[in-house]
């Protein structure tokens, strides 16, 4: 999510994956365009089984949102560790014009921050605007998070998660700050990472959410005349990010779920 200047928005990043459910097996999810063979998922249709790595990383949201929020330090916290893209790739725009992307209405400021960029890389994945912006995005990973880590393991689910939402922001720095006259924009929220937990997904079979991705390249380029604080951008380069990172990482799990199943015969999920 972006955030313009003076102003917080929140970003609603909803990633939907509808279930084809074979039968009366509703814990199992078939179909050529998914996973073979059928695979019980029940992290997707049970919250409570999701795993340890999904868990933690919706905790740890949880816990900088309230603290944030209890501590009515959400706007300090923000601007002390959103990611700035000009403060990578336009440094000379960063120092003539530090206030344009501070919040004026905290005293505390960016202006005596010394956040290192990269820092701000990582920090700005667990930082989120509102109430909604949180539930949108932590709905979407306990959605698809415990399908994508139980399908390649924990270790690579969790660097690919934080890669992604790395590549996020750096790929919609480079397009902000060079092409879009943004870079001294805020970004934050996890999406970008997201997008790359269903980037996983994409990887292992699930071919329609290539769909969700065609959808955010339209809103790229809607959003880029039409000024929509969401930054549509980071969510491409984050799904890509996983994609082929989990191409790179986990080639013999991607050619077992790939084995021919005649289950699935007929398509669709």
């Amino acid at each position: 999510m972006a955030l313009p200047p003076n102003k917080m928005t929140a970003s609603i990043s909803v990633v939907k994956i509808p279930l084809n459910r074979q039968g009366t097996h509703n814990n199992y999810i078939c179909g050529e365009t998914i996973f073979k063979p059928c695979i019980r998922i029940p992290s997707m249709v049970n919250i409570r089984n999701l795993p340890v790595a999904t868990v933690s990383l919706i905790a740890l949201n949880l816990l900088v949102f309230a603290f944030g929020f209890l501590t009515d330090s959400n706007t300090w916290i923000i601007t002390n560790f959103g990611f700035v893209p000009d403060s990578i790739f336009n440094t000379d725009s960063v120092n003539t014009s530090r206030q344009s992307y501070t919040f004026q209405t905290d005293p505390r400021s960016l202006e005596n921050s010394a956040t290192s960029p990269l820092i701000r890389l990582i920090s700005s994945m667990f930082i989120h605007a509102s109430i909604t912006h949180i539930v949108f995005n932590l709905a979407a990973l306990a959605y698809i998070g415990g399908y994508s880590e139980r399908s390649i393991g924990t270790a690579r689910y969790v660097i690919i998660y934080f890669l992604s939402g790395i590549c996020a922001a750096l790929f919609h720095g480079v397009l902000a700050s060079y092409f879009l006259g943004s870079g001294q924009t805020l970004l934050i929220g996890a999406s970008g990472a997201i997008s790359g937990v269903l980037g996983i997904a994409a990887a292992i079979g699930n071919r329609r959410a290539y769909y969700w991705l065609i959808f955010q390249i339209i809103f790229a380029f809607v959003g880029s005349v039409t000024s929509i604080p969401i930054a549509f951008t980071a969510h491409i380069g984050g799904f890509l990010a996983g994609v082929i990172l989990t191409k790179f990482m986990a080639k013999g799990q991607l050619h077992w779920r790939r084995e021919p199943n005649r289950m699935d015969e007929g398509g669709g999920y």
